[in-house]
């Protein structure tokens, strides 16, 4: 019968799909991961340029690559600087630190990789001085105390900062202290000025008033902001890295797509003015690469440390060693700029 023969077809073709589908998802399961979900423990440290991963974390991105992300808050506090310290200590899979923070771990302990940059800005450190110091212009920092975290971003900054106005690091008195502790030590008159980035910047010219002058100085220095795993993760784990990454690159999208969304949902987790965070957004540069620059960029921070002998080290690293390009090239080969 026409109707029996035509159920009999329906559900045949009922049962090759299932079966292709079946086989096509298993498949996927065998190139993208090995059907299991996975806990990643990593620091994301408060601040604007970790937008990708806040944005990842917070939408969902990470979950959907199967992947059950722990954001670690005692190594997210501060700098990079301390979740690199976590990641070498085992308590972390990734974090996510600047590049100045990695040269530094650099020179004590090499295992770890940089998996991808997430962000870029060419104004993202600023010195905040108290005007009653006499503070007025960058070259009033001569004879000044100024705060600043050792071995980050900021430190190399404020380095930068006076060799620009023909000053060195001996014509100041730099004081090391935790970057929370900075915007307090400043209002306090502990220190004259301090090198500082968001949201603390905007924490120390509330606290000072309209005694805060902010030198903002846009290209003298790029940081690069990156995703950093341990070895183990990156050789033991090469899906985990591949996930990550496109939930990344799934967070590089919605940002582009939806800025107002993007905005509210980091200055909801930095706690950060949105008024004062669409400000500075533009500025920031929200992309998932591997670029040349990071190299230059890690060579000329490891001179300048070995130059002022803020490490006993007295060779520069073969960068190139502690970057993992396969996984972002295989994801977006252009996004891969490094010449080997």
């Amino acid at each position: 019968k026409p109707g029996l023969v035509f159920a009999s077809l329906l559900t045949a073709l009922v049962l090759v799909m299932a079966v292709v589908g079946y086989s096509w998802l298993n498949q996927k399961k065998q190139e993208g991961f090995p059907g299991k979900r996975e806990t990643v423990r990593i620091a994301i440290p408060r601040e604007p340029l970790n937008a990708l991963l806040i944005i990842a974390v917070e939408r969902d991105f990470f979950s959907q690559e199967g992947l059950d992300v722990v954001v670690k808050e005692e190594f997210s506090s501060g700098t990079g600087k301390r979740g690199l310290e976590g990641l070498l200590a085992g308590e972390l899979d990734m974090a996510t630190s600047a590049d100045t923070a990695v040269v530094f771990a650099s020179f004590k302990n090499r295992d770890f990789r940089i998996v991808a940059s997430h962000g870029t800005s060419d104004n993202d450190a600023r010195i905040v001085g108290r005007k009653d110091r006499g503070i007025r212009a960058p070259s009033d920092l001569r004879g000044k105390r100024i705060g600043t975290p050792i071995g980050t971003i900021m430190h190399f900054f404020v380095h930068t900062v006076l060799v620009n106005n023909g000053l060195t690091e001996k014509d100041a008195t730099l004081v090391f202290k935790n970057i929370e502790e900075l915007p307090t030590a400043l209002a306090s008159g502990a220190v004259d000025a301090i090198s500082i980035r968001e949201p603390y910047t905007d924490a120390a010219q509330r606290l000072l008033g309209e005694n805060a002058i902010v030198f903002s100085l846009p290209g003298l220095y790029t940081k690069i902001i990156n995703v950093v795993a341990s070895v183990d993760c990156v050789e033991g784990k090469p899906w985990l890295v591949k996930r990550i990454i496109m939930g990344l690159l799934k967070a590089e999208e919605f940002a582009k797509k939806n800025p107002g969304q993007a905005i509210q949902i980091v200055s909801d987790r930095l706690v950060m003015n949105k008024v004062e965070l669409s400000a500075i957004w533009l500025e920031l540069n929200l992309k998932v690469s591997l670029d040349q620059q990071l190299l230059l960029s890690l060579e000329e921070q490891a001179r300048w440390a070995i130059k002022n002998r803020l490490t006993d080290k007295k060779q520069v690293p073969n960068y190139l060693n502690l970057i993992h390009l396969d996984s972002l090239r295989e994801a977006r080969p252009e996004a891969v700029t490094i010449i080997r």
